[in-house]
């Protein structure tokens, strides 16, 4: 599976818990919804004026992606892909 950087803005479906934690469940790019099946690692990358959340995530169908929040905006990004298949 080769990188894919994308960069491109997204609809997320997410479940809060807690503590202010915050979970993607499901995401909509390109007219299209993919189910996440679990989350890896998670970090924070600061921007000027705030900082966007990152989420590494493994769809339902298995392709590896990376999701960006950034809180202040609430702005959703499909920052990079690994796909297991062509995407159209």
């Amino acid at each position: 599976m080769a990188e894919n950087t994308i960069d491109e803005p997204i609809t997320v479906q997410v479940r809060f818990a807690p503590g202010d934690v915050v979970h993607p469940v499901a995401f909509t790019w390109r007219q299209r919804t993919r189910y996440l099946a679990g989350l890896g690692r998670q970090w924070t990358e600061p921007v000027e004026g705030g900082e966007w959340r990152c989420f590494l995530a493994q769809t339902a169908s298995g392709d590896t992606v990376e999701l960006r929040w950034n809180r202040q905006s609430n702005e959703w990004r499909l920052q990079r892909a690994w796909w297991r298949a062509a995407q159209a």
